[in-house]
């Protein structure tokens, strides 16, 4: 089933730009020739099972074959194993890149993008005008923000959620009547400051949401 479903491609390069912060280089001729726009998932299986992470690469060369991805060891658990252990040379089977975010119906130029460690990736391939992040280490997503370049407001999560008023500040006073919000990672999070935008006016068009994680869940991608 495995050779039907997933491509193979092997790691080029796994670079820890911030303790547990990866980012990973894959290659291979089955990546070549594929479509890809900021927003699409790649599934990478993990194991010897059916077990997968889900990725959204920053970028696609179709012509080499070579795709780049931000995977987190931040937490217990097979995706971040492989963040961690990933060699130049090992094996790597994956499915798609498919699409998940559709990003085409809002602007970039005039987009923020709002999320935490999981969405780093994201705001690499669509390069928003603004990224919001809620973290665990402020620093070290500052420093990785800075060196892609991504102008971004990094707050530190409090265990209380008392941050997000701080977040939802931030997300209005950069509202006008151009910004277009995506927001994606926790769900609890996105639910809150969903409902703050609504709350301000802001309409369902300028809004696009995007669960990647809830605790206590799997599966979500």
């Amino acid at each position: 089933m495995t050779q039907f479903l997933f491509r193979s491609a092997v790691v080029a390069d796994n670079r820890e730009l911030a303790p547990g912060l990866h980012l990973l280089t894959l290659e291979g001729a089955a990546l070549r020739g594929l479509d890809w726009r900021p927003g699409d998932k790649l599934q990478v299986k993990l194991g010897g099972g059916m077990t997968t992470r889900t990725y959204t690469p920053i970028e696609w060369d179709a012509e080499q074959g070579r795709t780049r991805l931000f995977a987190h060891a931040l937490a217990p658990g097979p995706g971040g194993v492989w963040a961690r252990d990933a060699r130049p040379g090992q094996l790597v089977r994956l499915f798609g890149p498919r699409k998940s975010l559709d990003l085409s119906r809002l602007d970039a130029r005039t987009g923020m993008l709002v999320g935490d460690e999981t969405v780093i990736g994201l705001a690499a391939a669509w390069r928003p005008a603004h990224a919001l992040f809620e973290v665990n280490d402020r620093n070290a997503v500052q420093g990785v923000a800075d060196w892609l370049g991504l102008p971004a407001t990094v707050i530190a999560r409090q265990s209380d959620d008392g941050h997000l008023d701080r977040m939802i500040d931030a997300l209005l006073h950069a509202w006008d009547q151009d910004t277009g919000f995506v927001l994606a990672g926790c769900a609890r999070t996105i639910q809150r400051l969903l409902r703050a935008l609504r709350e301000n006016g802001v309409t369902p068009n300028r809004i696009l949401t995007k669960a990647y994680w809830a605790e206590g869940k799997v599966g979500l991608d």
